[in-house]
């Protein structure tokens, strides 16, 4: 009997917080501003463990034809080991369609020696989520184990998170822009969108990527009001 009302007690508290954290979704602001059809990704390999700078002085280059985006698998002091390339659609310099980033993956691979890795196609939603709120570098640093926690009280199952470093460099104005930021990446089936949505608005994301492998298509949602970044 004790462990039956410990047990009820349990499941009506997971009740109380989903409620709340439902209540709190509908009051978040995130509208789609950016959107393209497909969702490619591409995950590369590297020969060795490799150093960040180095490895964005690799990025840095392909970005002169091809904008990059993608997460540096790992935390923010351990040498990288995989890339996952994917798009972010932008409003204000478009998106490359699938077939040029495929393209450009060959290409990289074929200057670097690091290997795409192939697989069976992934479902469900890839979504990279920054820990820092806003874009000042000394704002309040969140962590993966916050946004683990988020994810947990909609459902102990159907996700995976990692530690990540979320990139991205794009040529503009005869110069590669470079953006990092220590992040997390969330692998969810789609039903955990609402929980994702509310670990970004925990961690105060201005903006972020989802793409859904399930729909195939890729698309921006920015927070309403506040400072954005251009996209």
């Amino acid at each position: 009997m004790a462990s039956n009302r410990a047990h009820n007690m349990a499941n009506r508290q997971r009740a109380r917080t989903h409620a709340l954290h439902n209540r709190l979704v509908t009051r978040m602001a995130y509208t789609e501003v950016a959107s393209a059809d497909g969702a490619w990704t591409q995950t590369l390999r590297l020969p060795a463990p490799t150093p960040v700078e180095q490895v964005r002085q690799t990025i840095t280059e392909a970005a002169r034809t091809w904008p990059v985006a993608g997460f540096l698998l790992g935390r923010a002091d351990e040498p990288v080991e995989e890339v996952l390339l994917y798009r972010d659609p932008s409003r204000t310099y478009g998106t490359p369609d699938s077939s040029e980033c495929d393209a450009a993956a060959r290409t990289l691979v074929s200057v670097t020696g690091w290997t795409a890795v192939t697989g069976p196609a992934r479902g469900g939603v890839l979504v990279g989520l920054g820990l820092r709120e806003g874009y000042d570098v000394g704002a309040t640093q969140h962590s993966l184990e916050e946004v683990a926690n988020q994810l947990t009280v909609f459902s102990a199952t159907g996700w995976r998170c990692c530690a990540a470093r979320l990139v991205s460099a794009r040529f503009v104005d005869q110069t590669v822009r470079w953006y990092a930021e220590d992040g997390v990446v969330v692998q969810a089936e789609p039903r955990l969108l609402p929980a994702i949505q509310a670990a970004a608005f925990s961690c105060a994301q201005d903006r972020y990527v989802v793409t859904h492998l399930t729909e195939r298509r890729t698309y921006t949602l920015q927070q309403t009001g506040g400072c954005h970044s251009p996209g």
